[in-house]
């Protein structure tokens, strides 16, 4: 009885069947080789590691001084509202996670639904706006 064969099955390639199909062939399982001299090696294979948040919710900062430029943009799609010269934004609406940075020229008053960061925060109240 003729015994199947499969190409490149004994010899991984390589013409020769104990020569190299183990992982010292190809340096090593994994993270091996990393030490001594190729310590900078690991430095670059971990810069990319992707790395999990605990919160699942995707976060996308609105910065204060692109609001200025988005304005007119946002009003004709009708996603802003204003109620006595304040500019009501409502984050989850537009998909943004929370406002940051600080104001370019202008300083339009804003009342703002959802989070904001200290500066930006200060930045709202300093205008004369709120952040509920």
């Amino acid at each position: 009885m003729k015994r199947r064969k499969l190409r490149g099955s004994t010899t991984a390639g390589r013409g020769y069947g104990k020569r190299a199909r183990k992982a010292g062939n190809r340096g090593g399982r994994g993270r091996a080789g990393g030490g001594k001299r190729g310590q900078q090696n690991m430095m670059s294979i971990r810069a990319h590691e992707h790395r999990y948040s605990l919160s699942l919710e995707k976060k996308v900062p609105l910065n204060l001084n692109n609001i200025e430029r988005k304005i007119d943009s946002l009003k004709k799609a009708g996603t802003l509202e204003i109620k006595d010269d304040k500019i009501i934004i409502n984050l989850k609406k537009l998909g943004y996670s929370k406002v940051c940075g600080r104001f370019g020229k202008a300083k339009p008053k804003i009342i703002v639904y959802g989070t904001a960061s200290e500066r930006a925060r200060n930045e709202i109240l300093s205008a004369g706006g709120e952040v509920v």
